[in-house]
């Protein structure tokens, strides 16, 4: 389990990459992929909420700017995803760095985070975690969880994670700036003061982190990244996945239907 695969993908809309985070999760599972680091972004605006979130309190903002509401299958809240660097972690969870859970697989991967952030500049600390009472609100980035990762007090990178029996998926959005007018037109304005973006503190750009990413990802997992790209098998369940569930308006505002898991669930790789 040495060897990982790495995976830098091109610009996609909201329903493709999270097609393709899930159909690495689906193969992961299935053991027909090697664990997987995806790196990719967004081609254009798009809100992504959690598993179980409602978006009735800004889903009618959101549609007023024409940014598209895609629905996780990880857990937190709403994240304006635009001008930043997503990446996730699909691994199965019988991997012994992974061996302690939910809260144990954050710890480890944001160390990794923290220490790429440091390289090029940026002087980040974990969050010991969410304050006592305090509220939650639409956006993942108004208040941190433990071992989330934080510039002088405000939330850089927001992380979700979802475990099936065998495997699990951490994907995440490291903000490299900000659209502040389009933010504040979506959630409420007061969020901005509790966002942390990568231009702010470094000069260095996308690639810049990418590198150093990969690099300290590498070291912290102690794995071998080899370049490569979605399976067969993958490309044929994206399709299907990004289909039957994250193109639907039912899953988009709603969550399940109730059969769509066992339908997706039966698709062969």
């Amino acid at each position: 389990m040495r060897n990982w695969r790495l995976i830098q993908d091109a610009p996609a809309d909201g329903a493709g990459n999270m097609a393709s985070d899930e159909a690495i999760l689906r193969a992961v599972e299935k053991g027909a992929v090697a664990p997987t680091l995806r790196l990719y972004e967004w081609d254009r605006p798009a809100i992504s909420i959690g598993y179980t979130q409602d978006p009735a309190r800004f889903i009618h903002r959101a549609q007023g700017c024409g940014v598209p509401v895609v629905r996780r299958i990880t857990g937190g809240r709403a994240v304006m995803h635009h001008m930043e660097m997503t990446y996730s972690v699909v691994c199965v969870v019988s991997h012994p760095l992974f061996s302690a859970g939910i809260g144990g697989a954050y710890s480890i991967l944001s160390g990794c985070i923290l220490n790429a952030l440091r390289d090029i500049g940026i002087e980040a600390a974990l969050s010991p975690g969410r304050r006592r009472g305090a509220t939650l609100r639409e956006s993942c980035f108004h208040a941190p969880a433990r071992h989330e990762i934080l510039v002088n007090g405000r939330k850089l990178v927001g992380s979700a994670q979802r475990r099936f029996k065998n495997a699990f998926l951490q994907h995440g959005s490291i903000l490299m700036d900000v659209d502040k007018g389009l933010f504040a037109r979506v959630f409420d304005g007061a969020a901005i003061g509790e966002i942390g973006w990568v231009r702010d503190f470094s000069t260095a750009g996308k690639e810049e982190l990418a590198a150093a990413f990969v690099r300290r990802m590498e070291e912290g997992l102690g794995v071998e990244f080899i370049e490569d790209t979605l399976s067969g098998g993958e490309v044929y369940l994206k399709g299907v996945i990004a289909e039957r569930r994250y193109s639907r308006g039912e899953w988009n505002l709603n969550g399940d239907d109730g059969d769509m898991e066992s339908r997706i669930s039966a698709v062969n790789i």
